[in-house]
């Protein structure tokens, strides 16, 4: 037992002054730092030191404790709602060629024909056609409405 504390001793001692390790001062400035001088100085600067009437008054119109308490409840609440959302999305399509090829299947599987050329024509003549079978209802019985 005691060549292991010998031996952790030695690596002590090897790695670090022992003296400085085991002390319970909070000790000096280390000279190889390079803000040695910095540091010194503004230890032994005289710096005012603050009185309780430089503490700020405590703030007015504060919402009460319990308001805020339930905001940030609910605003946890809605953040782990949209964190569930975000996380049952889909992954981001990444393969844009893959993507290409699958839609293109889908479309090619699908027996679509090209409009024919006059399509705006039977369009308006089929708009025209279901505007002239249109009848206006007939005025409702008792008061007129009012505008």
């Amino acid at each position: 037992m005691s060549a292991a504390l010998l031996a952790a001793a030695g690596l002590l001692a090897g790695c670090s002054d022992v003296t400085q390790a085991l002390s319970l001062d909070p000790g000096g400035v280390n000279p190889d730092s390079p803000i040695a001088r910095e540091a010194v100085a503004a230890s032994r600067g005289a710096y005012p030191t603050p009185r309780l009437a430089d503490i700020p008054a405590v703030p007015k119109g504060l919402p009460p404790a319990s308001v805020i308490k339930a905001s940030v409840i609910r605003m946890i609440s809605e953040r782990r709602t949209l964190n569930d959302v975000v996380f049952a999305l889909p992954p981001a399509q990444t393969d844009t060629d893959q993507f290409l090829s699958r839609t293109r299947d889908a479309l090619a599987a699908r027996p679509l024909t090209p409009p024919p050329e006059d399509q705006p024509a039977l369009t308006a003549a089929f708009a025209e056609q279901a505007r002239s079978q249109i009848q206006t209802p007939p005025p409702a019985a008792g008061a007129p409405p009012r505008p």
